[in-house]
């Protein structure tokens, strides 16, 4: 094995100095080798040189003082009575919470069917709060063709879905009211890459 290994070394050497052509061969420089290296290396001192120099550094402003405030006269304007305002007993909760874990008031089953053409981000927000002032609004993401089954509050919705990201398009429900009240019934929403509306 040594042997052969040996052997194919020595003609693998033979082929090699063969190749070199001996030491006849002498390389020779052009003079444009020798002034295209000179030019590089003087645009590479430069370049060096430029890059070591320091920046320019702003003097800091003169201190200037500022002048004296002068109080301005005071004007005494009329008092007027105090306005009188409808005050609503209960106030109106905020329709674009984020859901309770509990919510107090009843709940419907809705499946969301995704039909566009890519991934859904669905806003499903309540036009108004509910009996017991609940008013949520909705978040789902669907990919494309996905089927979602959900539990919502018992109301009123719109749909909002923003279609393949960014650069997609925007469906909505419009101006159509999306209303959920029986709990007997499993409501379908279709979303298309225009539309949120019932299946």
């Amino acid at each position: 094995m040594k042997q052969k290994f040996l052997i194919a070394m020595t003609v693998l050497a033979t082929l090699v100095v063969s190749a070199c052509g001996g030491a006849d061969a002498t390389p020779e420089i052009s003079a444009e080798d020798i002034a295209s290296t000179a030019v590089a290396q003087a645009w590479l001192a430069m370049t060096q040189t430029a890059a070591a120099a320091p920046t320019a550094t702003p003097l800091p402003p003169t201190f200037t003082p500022q002048p004296t405030n002068t109080p301005a006269p005071l004007v005494l304007l009329p008092t007027l009575p105090p306005a009188t305002v409808g005050v609503m007993a209960t106030p109106t909760a905020d329709c674009v919470l984020i859901p309770e874990p509990e919510p107090k008031g009843a709940q419907v089953n809705v499946e969301f069917y995704n039909q566009a053409d890519s991934s859904a981000n669905l806003s499903f927000g309540m036009n108004f709060p509910n009996d017991k002032n609940e008013c949520y609004a909705y978040s789902f993401t669907l990919g494309a063709g996905d089927v979602f089954p959900a539990r919502v509050l018992a109301g009123c919705y719109y749909g909002w879905a923003w279609i393949g990201g960014t650069d997609g398009s925007i469906a909505k429900s419009g101006d159509k009211i999306l209303c959920l009240t029986d709990a007997n019934i499993i409501y379908k929403i279709l979303i298309t890459a225009e539309r949120v509306d019932f299946k």
